[in-house]
């Protein structure tokens, strides 16, 4: 499972809005020079997600939270929603072309394509549970010298 550490923004009935900094692990890397990943982590864009919570559960504003992504989830979904339109599309103006030229390969693969779409989004509706980010637990805000020694002194 991927997990990132994120803080909650706003809280609804049904779940809440959490927000993380993308960050990049390209530190050490020789081509961060002609690298998109290492610019977009250097303007440290926000990323936020939809979280879907049980209601027994207890989150504030402001909260730290770890949240997980199945392993394979975002590679499964990039396939489903850019590859079954594109791979329409490429078969769509095969077929056309062969059937009926060029204005037939232009027609037909528009209309695969969007054949293509539609089963994207069925597919992505039916596995919207495998590939949105799940709560795993709370971050708990390291203790203060005080608390610990507070903690150490009840102890004894």
């Amino acid at each position: 499972m991927i997990e990132e550490q994120v803080v909650i923004t706003s809280i609804t009935d049904r779940g809440a809005w959490v927000e993380g900094m993308q960050q990049s692990a390209c530190g050490s890397c020789s081509a961060k020079a002609g690298c998109g990943q290492h610019t977009m982590s250097q303007l440290g864009r926000k990323v936020t997600l939809w979280l879907p919570l049980q209601a027994a559960e207890k989150f504030k504003v402001g909260q730290q939270v770890v949240v997980g992504l199945p392993e394979g989830a975002i590679l499964r979904s990039t396939l489903v929603l850019y590859g079954s339109p594109l791979i329409a599309l490429v078969f769509g103006a095969i077929v056309g072309h062969f059937a009926w030229g060029e204005l037939g390969s232009i027609i037909i693969s528009v209309l695969a394509m969007l054949l293509g779409f539609m089963l994207a989004r069925h597919w992505s509706l039916k596995n919207k549970q495998h590939w949105q980010p799940q709560f795993i637990r709370h971050c708990f805000p390291p203790m203060s010298i005080h608390n610990a020694d507070n903690i150490i002194q009840s102890l004894k």
